[in-house]
């Protein structure tokens, strides 16, 4: 069974189950386990099956938001900042992480939305490519088409729940920035 603490790319795992370990940074800690069917009505519009998803909490929210505040980062700086610029243009407050080993992945998510993607060979045959340059631009076409979509775009910035806080760190040392560390190298983490 997936956890939310395996390494993306690195363990056998199936996109399902990595969707289904996300869910836990995408709902402040919460695990969503996924289903494919959560409704079925008749033609006459009579209910015949509603299937609510089994919930979990299983993170502390505070733990969950420093890693989707983490998870942010990769977006905007690390290996899915491609993302942001002019090629893909995702601009919706989101984020995720880039994975490879033999294949490549990519699993991210807004406030309204995760996806997983992963592309490889499914005998396990070396594919050769990074997650950040397969993966991940098949995730932003599909999300930048979601979030057109009335369901999906209303994507939110993601919220530090009490009993965290802000402080600016000094991204060469890894200490507290002090008034002596240059502009460009301070960055606000949350903790």
């Amino acid at each position: 069974k997936a956890t939310p603490a395996m390494a993306i790319g690195s363990y056998d795992a199936t996109p399902l189950e990595m969707a289904g370990a996300y869910t836990v940074f995408a709902n402040q800690g919460v695990r969503v386990q996924p289903t494919f069917i959560t409704r079925v009505n008749q033609p006459d519009g009579k209910l015949m099956l509603d299937q609510k998803p089994e919930k979990k909490n299983i993170l502390d929210p505070r733990v969950t938001a420093v890693l989707v505040d983490m998870l942010q980062e990769v977006m905007r700086s690390g290996t899915a900042g491609s993302i942001r610029g002019k090629n893909y243009n995702f601009t919706a407050p989101a984020a995720g992480k880039t994975g490879t080993s033999h294949d490549g992945w990519f699993a991210g998510f807004t406030s309204d939305l995760l996806c997983v993607v992963w592309v490889g060979f499914d005998d396990n045959r070396e594919l050769d490519i990074e997650g950040a340059k397969s993966a991940l631009p098949v995730w932003g076409e599909f999300m930048k088409r979601a979030i057109t979509l009335r369901r999906y775009s209303n994507a939110r910035p993601f919220e530090a729940p009490d009993g965290t806080v802000y402080a600016s760190v000094d991204e060469v040392s890894g200490g507290r920035a002090t008034p002596m560390c240059p502009a460009k190298q301070v960055a606000d983490e949350l903790f």
